[in-house]
């Protein structure tokens, strides 16, 4: 059960304009995600006591200051101008709830790897479709020059597929099948993330997907394993780089030239627009600086948020909601810098070890892609929130597992030794 409900999940924060409710946008997957909250944090006090100390910390941590921010946001209602708009915010950490303590008790079962796997799939999986009709232009989406799909903007599908590139990277490094399929659902996800037209976000995929190339060829070089490819890889890399500026350049020459002028060191209207924001944003939040406009509410007639995960809770919840989500944002940095380094230095060499490392490093990149594309492009709004917290909770549950003795195998039913084996021993073994 909390397995579908999570592969439902998943499914359904793909569309969320096709998902809504009573006109509401991801209605459907709210409700999910207050049902995967229920089922996984009962699944989780059964469970939890087999997860790490460390990550059990973590994830008490984190979800105490989710809790804290739907607090501060419920009081928020009291002065807000349209309290309704506060639920934007709940919305947004209850997404933890529903992800961290349910993708935790999955990995806790005898069969906790593959359930994991099929939670990555998912997400693969609908990436590709995501990016395949953003290219194709099919379905009841807008499809035009800035792609928006089923997202209300354009700006949080290109989070969603900057966020889910990594996954798939990953998957296609570490699979010994179907690599020309993956290699092709690579190149759709990066399509649909030109045709989504969001700058910032194109940048932070590519880089984003460099990031996870190098930390690779890091981890092949530290076991000196594969030096021809990360040898390719070195010399592949700028020609990626070019081969992804000349497709932006043909299929979205509007998104091609802005960047450039921001490259170039010109002012893009868009970058002056958010400068004009923040600015905006700050003068509220220091008008109201220990209670803020109150959660989600908008810039007048302006934007509806700030574009900046800091500056939107400073400007709606004041010095409090500030301090509680660079909290959130330092822990997460902290866990990433502790789960990255051990993983890139460690000697495990065993396959059950490389997969599980390296699905690590791409969740790892793609908790980080979104963090960055949050403090230009969106501000932890509910439509892109569970493409923070779904990567977390698989990074969680990726380094609890690392911890874990790796499954017996058909190699490891009997005991070796280095040295001859000793007497007692070879009496256990007879």
């Amino acid at each position: 059960m909390l397995q579908i409900s999570l592969l439902l999940l998943i499914a359904s924060i793909w569309f969320p304009g096709a998902t809504r409710i009573a006109g509401t946008d991801g209605s459907l997957s709210f409700l999910l995600a207050l049902f995967c909250a229920v089922v996984g944090v009962a699944s989780y006090g059964e469970l939890g006591k087999r997860i790490h100390r460390t990550e059990a910390t973590l994830a008490t941590a984190l979800l105490t200051t989710a809790a804290l921010i739907i607090a501060l946001s419920l009081l928020s209602m009291l002065h807000a101008d349209n309290p309704m708009r506060a639920m934007r915010a709940i919305f947004a950490q209850i997404f933890g709830f529903a992800t961290i303590p349910a993708v935790a008790a999955l990995s806790t079962r005898p069969n906790g790897q593959v359930l994991i796997d099929r939670l990555v799939t998912a997400m693969i999986v609908m990436s590709v479709a995501t990016a395949c009709l953003v290219v194709v232009g099919l379905g009841g989406g807008r499809f035009a020059d800035r792609a928006e799909g089923y997202f209300k903007h354009s700006n949080q599908l290109g989070i969603a597929l900057s966020a889910g590139l990594p996954l798939v990277a990953a998957r296609l490094v570490t699979t010994r099948k179907h690599r020309l399929l993956l290699a092709g659902c690579m190149v759709a996800v990066l399509l649909g993330l030109v045709k989504s037209g969001s700058k910032t976000n194109f940048v932070v995929g590519i880089i984003g997907l460099g990031l996870f190339f190098a930390l690779y060829a890091i981890y092949l070089a530290v076991r000196r394993q594969r030096p021809l490819t990360v040898v390719a890889g070195v010399i592949a890399a700028p020609v990626a780089l070019q081969m992804a500026l000349v497709i932006l350049q043909s299929l979205n020459p509007r998104a091609y030239r802005l960047l450039m002028t921001q490259v170039s060191g010109g002012e893009a209207h868009s970058m002056v627009s958010r400068e004009r924001l923040w600015t905006i944003s700050v003068n509220l939040g220091l008008a109201h600086p220990f209670t803020g406009v109150g959660a989600g509410q908008p810039i007048g007639d302006i934007a509806p948020h700030s574009h900046n995960l800091f500056i939107e809770y400073f400007r709606t919840l004041g010095v409090p909601g500030v301090g509680l989500i660079t909290i959130m944002v330092l822990l997460v940095v902290i866990f990433l810098v502790s789960a990255v380094v051990p993983t890139l230095m460690g000697q495990g060499e065993s396959r059950h070890a490389t997969v599980t490392n390296v699905m690590l490093l791409g969740s790892a990149v793609c908790v980080w892609n979104y963090l960055v594309a949050n403090q230009m492009s969106d501000s932890f709004g509910p439509s892109t929130a569970p493409f923070f917290w779904i990567p977390l909770a698989l990074l969680i549950a990726y380094r609890s597992m690392q911890r874990s003795p790796a499954p017996a195998g058909p190699d490891q039913s009997r005991v070796t030794y280095d040295r001859p084996m000793p007497a007692a021993a070879r009496t256990l073994e007879i």
